[in-house]
C-alpha cells in the first residue's frame, strides 16, 4: 500500500482508497467472484488477479506474486485446508483470507486457523463488505511489519506440524545418465552397475545435505524433492553440486554424464502401491515437466523454467538462455535456461 492512502473510512462515505495491493480471487463461483472483483476495484486497488481453480491459483502465485489471496473455503474437488497449508509453506509472507458458509461457529474458525497452518482472516457469508475491506488493510499493513527471520520460521512451523500435507508447494529435480545404451556397450555390466550404484548414492547424499529428500531412483538416475521457504535454491545448490562431483570424477570412474531437470509449484503427496507394500510418491504437473526437462538437458548441464530462475538470486551462476521449448504432453511451449553448457543454437524439442 502507499503510505499516504487515506486509512481510515468512515462510516457510510464509500471512501475510494489508493493503493498498489496486488489481490487474487480464488473461487469456482463466477458471479461471486465478479462481485467481490468490483468491490475491491471501486475501493482503489489494482483489478484483481481471478482463480477458479486451486491449481490455476498456484500458477498465478508463483507467476505473479500477489499481496494478498482471498480463498472461498468450501471449494468442490479439493481439501482447502490443504491447498492454504501449501501456500503458507510456499510463501509464509503471503496473506491468505478465507470466506467460509453462513454459520461457522467461532471454535471452527479456531480450528480452520491452525490446520491450515495460519490464516490471516476469516470471514463469514454473506459478506459484510465493509468488515472485508477493513479486514484487507489489515492483513496487508500486518505484512509489512514480518522480517526475513519470522518468515523462515513460519515456514519451518508449518512445514513441521501436524500430518503430511497431501497437497504441497515442492521443488522437483531429476537426475538422468546421458548414453546408458552406448555405456553398457562399451563396458561389463558388473562395471556399469557398480559404478552407477556409486553415483547415485553420491547424490542421494548431496541431495540429503541440501535439505532434499530422494523420492524414488529412476533405473540410472533419481527424482527427489525439496520443500520449504528456500527449496528452489536449496534444489538448483544441489544439482550445482552433483555436476562438480562429476567433473572431479570424470577421469576416476567410468564416464557417466548427468543431466538434470529443475520444476517447481504444486504437487499431490500420497502412497502408492499393494497394502503391505506402500511407499511415499510425489505427483502433478511439476513432476511431469522436471523430468521432461531433465530428458532435454545434455550431459552436464542443468534446465530449469526461467520463471523459476528469475526467482533465485543467479549472482555467479553461468547460464544461457535456452529458449522456449516444447515438450511431449504439454500444449504450450515452456521457456527455459540451461546451467553448465552453452545454449544450442537450433530449436530443440522433446519426442
Amino acid at each position: 500500500m502507499h503510505p499516504d492512502r487515506a486509512a481510515e473510512r468512515r462510516g457510510g462515505e464509500g471512501v475510494n482508497v489508493a493503493t498498489d495491493a496486488r489481490v487474487l480471487i480464488v473461487d469456482s463461483d463466477v458471479h461471486g467472484t465478479q462481485a467481490l472483483a468490483r468491490l475491491v476495484e471501486q475501493h482503489g486497488y489494482p483489478a484483481p488477479m481471478l482463480a477458479s481453480s486451486v491449481w490455476k491459483a498456484m500458477e498465478t502465485v508463483e507467476d505473479s506474486l500477489p499481496d494478498v489471496v482471498v480463498f472461498s473455503l468450501y471449494y468442490p474437488n479439493v481439501d482447502p485446508l490443504l491447498f492454504c497449508r501449501a501456500l503458507k509453506q510456499a510463501h509464509p509472507l503471503l496473506p491468505i483470507m478465507v470466506i467460509t458458509s453462513s454459520g461457522a461457529s467461532l471454535g471452527e474458525i479456531e480450528s480452520l486457523r491452525v490446520l491450515a497452518g495460519g490464516l490471516d482472516a476469516v470471514l463469514e457469508r454473506p459478506l459484510d463488505e465493509a468488515r472485508f475491506l477493513a479486514a484487507l488493510e489489515d492483513v496487508l499493513a500486518k505484512r509489512k511489519l514480518l522480517s526475513v527471520s519470522s518468515m523462515r520460521a513460519a515456514a519451518q512451523a508449518i512445514s513441521t506440524h501436524g500430518p503430511s500435507v497431501e497437497l504441497a508447494a515442492r521443488t522437483i529435480l531429476f537426475t538422468d545418465v546421458r548414453g546408458s545404451t552406448q555405456l553398457l556397450e562399451t563396458t561389463t555390466t558388473q562395471m556399469f552397475f557398480k559404478d552407477l550404484n556409486y553415483r547415485l548414492t553420491q547424490q542421494g547424499a548431496v541431495v540429503r545435505e541440501f535439505s532434499g529428500e530422494v523420492v524414488k531412483f529412476t533405473g540410472d538416475g533419481l527424482m527427489a524433492s525439496f520443500q520449504g521457504f528456500d527449496r528452489l535454491t536449496q534444489a538448483l545448490r544441489c544439482a550445482l553440486k552433483i555436476v562438480e562431483l562429476e567433473k572431479e570424477q570424470a577421469y576416476q570412474h567410468l564416464p557417466m554424464p548427468f543431466g538434470q531437470g529443475l520444476c517447481d509449484g504444486l504437487v499431490v503427496c500420497g502412497h502408492v502401491g499393494e497394502a503391505k507394500h506402500e511407499r511415499p510418491d510425489i505427483f502433478g504437473w511439476p513432476v511431469h515437466l522436471a523430468a521432461r526437462l531433465c530428458g532435454h538437458a545434455p550431459a552436464g548441464a542443468i534446465l530449469i523454467k526461467k520463471k523459476d530462475f528469475d526467482r533465485i538470486d543467479a549472482n555467479g551462476i553461468a547460464h544461457t538462455h535456452a529458449g522456449f521449448l516444447e515438450f511431449r504432453g504439454l500444449k504450450e511451449r515452456v521457456e527455459c535456461v540451461q546451467i553448465g553448457l552453452p545454449a544450442p543454437t537450433e530449436s530443440l524439442r522433446h519426442g
